[in-house]
């Protein structure tokens, strides 16, 4: 609480200091208003030219395009040309084209020239709905409007001039890519068929590789050298069948003699044992199938027995010896034959197993070409495939559908200037006066400090205050301060209706004749 008391006390002081050299503070509130206001006064007008622009990206080629072309993303890219619209280049053309750059005779002003331009153009944007703003102002409402058009056509050549480069950019690369690709597919493909020709035989197909064809020939030449053992067997038997029926040469009926009968017989031998899985022996089927097949038997031996009796038999047996010579002929040539098969297989096996240390090493050419063949292929397919959705690309960039600028409000300037806020300055032209004049009459108290309370001369000299002595002409002191008081209040007051009065001036008059000859000039 003490500390409180204490510091009402110091502002208290401070205030009554401030109050005592109050002389200071009209007087610099004085002269700084009267100065700020003539600066103010002086200060030229400024004009702010705008314009605004939408920018529709979504337009109908985006659905129809959607998969078949490479397409950027055109927001992205419109708010990347926005944000460097007022880089130095873009800067420096738009000072060529409003002829801004006659005005700079040296590289000093120049820089200077394109620093301003970069802090006076403002470029806005409102977000989502991409609408533009672009603002300029300056002193010349005609040079303001040439810089405000100048900056809206840099924005839209920006746009159109980057598509078009980087479209062609990338259908050169893609070019130079798809030739490269081409080489390289062409050399692959003489690779891979050199390959083909010169070992075709060793080379693993599509269907099987060299390990199926090698056991495939093991299979067929087991399969000839079965059939070989086979026709020797057979011929072995036929030559151990015409021995005996040689040496004989008395009349004998050959023991394979082929009856009328046989024929019949076999078929019922077949159809009994067909009968007898289904049926019994005691099936009437069965049982007529038995009689039938007894009485053919019968018949064909009486037939047997006649021929062996009778003096055809000789006939018959020579006859059955040319058949066994025959027989036995035709095996001989089929063993043969079958000979030169085996022999066959098992050259082309004893190839095939020679070249097996081989296969490893040409199945690896083999899918080393083939993988490049294809790595290859793919890529140049690939990039036709990219060079085709470029060019498409590229169409849609020119056409007038791609991106389509529309001013929603051409560039244009108002007639009443747009600067300087005459009004805000001369009222902080006031108000800085006045705290001026505070900080000068709070300075002064402070460098020549009065003695107004007690226990303000206690605190400086630390020395026990036992009263107060008033002073001796206390009436004429009272009459001075009140006529002190009442020439600080006429003066504030003055101070203050001057400043009403160049409010009341600017809000009526201010500024409008010499607007409108600058508009019209």
């Amino acid at each position: 609480m003490k500390q409180l008391t204490e510091a009402i006390e110091q502002i208290s002081t401070y205030s009554r200091g401030i109050w005592l050299h109050r002389r200071y503070v009209i007087i610099t509130a004085w002269l700084a208003c009267i100065l700020g206001w003539y600066v103010v006064h002086e200060l030229p007008p400024v004009y702010e030219a705008e314009s605004k622009l939408y920018v529709e990206t979504e337009t109908m080629l985006e659905p129809l395009l959607k998969g078949i072309a490479i397409r950027n993303n055109q927001d992205q890219e419109i708010k990347l040309l926005a944000r460097t619209l007022l880089s130095r280049p873009n800067l420096k053309k738009i000072a060529r084209e409003t002829d801004l750059d006659i005005e700079a005779v040296n590289d000093k002003q120049y820089e200077a020239l394109i620093d301003s331009l970069m802090e006076d153009i403002v470029i806005a944007s409102s977000g989502r709905e991409n609408i533009y703003v672009i603002t300029y102002h300056n002193r010349s409402p005609q040079l303001a409007l040439k810089v405000v058009q100048a900056t809206l056509n840099t924005f839209v050549e920006n746009r159109l001039g980057t598509s078009r480069a980087d479209s062609k950019g990338a259908e050169k690369f893609l070019s130079e890519q798809i030739a490269e690709y081409e080489a390289r597919l062409i050399e692959a493909e003489r690779k891979l068929s050199e390959f083909k020709k010169n070992k075709m035989f060793m080379m693993p197909s599509a269907e099987s590789n060299y390990y199926a064809r090698l056991s495939a020939e093991k299979q067929n030449l087991e399969t000839a050298t079965l059939e070989l053992q086979q026709l020797e067997t057979r011929l072995e038997l036929a030559r151990a069948q015409l021995v005996p029926v040689s040496q004989n040469g008395a009349s004998v009926v050959p023991p394979d003699f082929v009856t009328p009968f046989d024929e019949r017989i076999a078929s019922l031998n077949t159809n009994l044992d067909n009968l007898l899985i289904k049926f019994t022996e005691n099936h009437p089927d069965v049982v007529e199938t038995q009689r039938l097949l007894s009485f053919l038997k019968k018949q064909r031996e009486e037939m047997l027995a006649e021929l062996a009796s009778s003096e055809q038999s000789t006939g018959t047996a020579n006859e059955y010896i040319q058949q066994l010579k025959l027989n036995v002929s035709e095996l001989e040539s089929q063993v043969a034959s079958a000979s030169v098969k085996v022999d066959a297989y098992a050259r082309k096996v004893k190839e095939f197993e020679s070249r097996l240390s081989q296969i490893p090493e040409i199945e690896a050419e083999f899918t080393g070409l083939n993988r490049d063949y294809e790595i290859n292929r793919s890529q140049y397919e690939a990039l036709l495939t990219r060079r085709e959705a470029a060019e498409l690309a590229r169409k849609a960039d020119v056409s007038e559908q791609d991106v389509q600028f529309r001013v929603i409000d051409p560039p244009r300037v108002p007639i009443t200037p747009s600067g300087p806020k005459r009004l805000l300055l001369y009222t902080a032209v006031l108000l800085g006066g006045c705290f001026l004049g505070i900080a000068v009459a709070f300075i002064r108290s402070q460098i020549s400090p009065t003695l107004i309370t007690a226990s303000q001369l206690k605190t400086i000299s630390e020395i026990p205050v036992f009263g107060l002595v008033s002073h001796t002409n206390k009436q004429q002191l009272i009459r001075n301060m009140r006529m002190h008081f009442i020439y600080f209040v006429l003066l504030t007051g003055t101070l203050f209706a001057v400043y009403a009065m160049i409010m009341v001036s600017e809000l009526l008059f201010g500024g409008t004749a010499e607007t409108i000859s600058r508009v019209f000039k």
